[in-house]
């Protein structure tokens, strides 16, 4: 009794935890009260959460600046698939074989890729997806061109796939928000601003930031498996394309680079954006562009660090219990 009374005080004294709550039931309750096509928007959202998030850890956190994350998720939504196709895997089982198989990808072309620094980095990482997808496009055990179609039967219905899609997104924004808070979490920032002086303090570089890409990469995979899932369907051409590296960089740049909520706002944002000018292509590309490049000039922490600028945004965060100094 003395330790529920402790949990509820602790409660009313964070009041940040009563908004996260009401939100966390309210995403639970939406597809009882929604519409089809909007609980097909949310899931697009937490999806995206997902990856931006993983780009973050990367790109935010450690200063892995990668242009190469859709291969991780190609390689989620193939394993994952051929886990339910050859070995008869359940889907949960399906999507941890998707990160698993995504994360030892990255764990293997570690050690060549953070030979590399900055821009030569970031075209490492192009170049190995590019080649990655190429090889899928020609590997006849993966159906090459054609890909491959999942057993419906054995797939999670819309609102099962609703809810996978909302656990990702809050496990993932849940282990970044851990990290921020943990030595790995400092050792990656310390990485980010100076790799040599992080090594000459005593940081094992090569270690924290193995740790990084692959935990990135995990969650890459598990949401492309969940992907696959949800079209039942995949081909090399559209799950390893570029555009998919492209969005998680918009996201995390337009809501704010290195920050917990910023890729949460900025998913919300990309999808929001696409759905109201999804019969307009080109007018979603160049305002995307124009949009971005404000960003990065007038406000470089995003959407999320312009409003914690202002002085009614601290007050309230203030009086919701969140701390304003631990992200930037």
């Amino acid at each position: 009794m003395f330790d529920a009374a402790s949990r509820a005080l602790g409660i009313a004294r964070r009041p940040w935890r009563l908004l996260l709550a009401a939100l966390l039931l309210a995403a639970l309750a939406a597809p009882s009260v929604l519409s089809a096509y909007a609980v097909y928007l949310l899931f697009t959202v937490f999806l995206y959460v997902a990856l931006a998030q993983s780009w973050n850890l990367a790109a935010g956190m450690t200063g892995l600046v990668s242009l190469g994350h859709a291969a991780f998720l190609g390689m989620g939504a193939y394993a994952g698939s051929w886990a339910m196709l050859q070995l008869g895997a359940p889907f949960i089982a399906a999507m941890a074989a998707g990160g698993t198989a995504a994360a030892a990808f990255a764990a293997a072309i570690a050690v060549p890729v953070f030979r590399f620094r900055g821009i030569y980095f970031t075209i490492g990482t192009l170049v190995l997806a590019e080649a990655l997808r190429l090889w899928m496009i020609a590997w006849p055990a993966a159906g090459a061109a054609n890909g491959l179609h999942l057993p419906v039967g054995a797939l999670p219905g819309p609102t099962a796939l609703y809810y996978v899609a909302l656990a990702l997104a809050g496990g993932a924004t849940a282990l970044l928000a851990a990290i921020m808070r943990s030595r790995l979490g400092m050792a990656l920032n310390a990485i980010r601003d100076n790799e040599g002086a992080a090594q000459m303090l005593g940081v094992n570089v090569f270690r924290a930031k193995l740790a990084s890409l692959t935990a990135s990469s995990f969650i890459a995979g598990a949401a492309g498996a969940v992907w696959a899932a949800k079209l039942a369907y995949i081909e090399p051409f559209s799950i390893f394309n570029i555009s998919w590296t492209i969005a998680m960089v918009n996201m995390v740049i337009v809501g704010g680079i290195g920050t917990l909520a910023g890729p949460v706002i900025g998913a919300f944002f990309v999808v929001l954006l696409s759905h109201q000018l999804g019969d307009y292509y080109a007018v979603q590309v160049i305002l995307t562009g124009v949009i971005l490049i404000l960003v990065i000039r007038f406000a470089p922490y995003g959407i999320w660090g312009a409003l914690r600028s202002f002085p009614v945004a601290q007050r309230v965060l203030s009086h919701l219990g969140a701390s304003g100094g631990r992200e930037p």
